[in-house]
């Protein structure tokens, strides 16, 4: 193997593991704000967006069918459903909605 993908792979491991280990070490007695809280319970939907839209455009063969998937995506993450139930009832919207097509 080469080294230096090896040394990549192990600084990357190493940033990633004091990145989630700061919050751990520097957490004081006091709290985050609501609005804090709220900011950061968006995130991983921020960034699941952010990589997958531009799939997401195309992964059927009907574009329609996909925007209006991520639109119902989104109605069930403003209503802050789980994660598990968002990914299955937007791929029952795509199938469902796909069988007219």
């Amino acid at each position: 193997m080469n080294r230096k993908f090896l040394l990549v792979i192990i600084g990357s491991a190493l940033i990633n593991y004091l990145l989630r280990a700061m919050p751990v070490i520097f957490k004081g007695k006091k709290e985050p704000s609501n609005f804090v809280k709220s900011f950061l319970e968006y995130i991983p939907y921020a960034a699941l967006g952010a990589l997958f839209f531009p799939d997401i455009l195309y992964s059927t063969k009907n574009i329609f069918i996909s925007i209006g998937a991520s639109i119902f995506a989104g109605i069930l993450i403003i209503k802050r459903q789980n994660m598990l139930l968002i990914v299955i009832g937007t791929i029952l919207f795509v199938f469902l909605t796909g069988l007219n097509v």
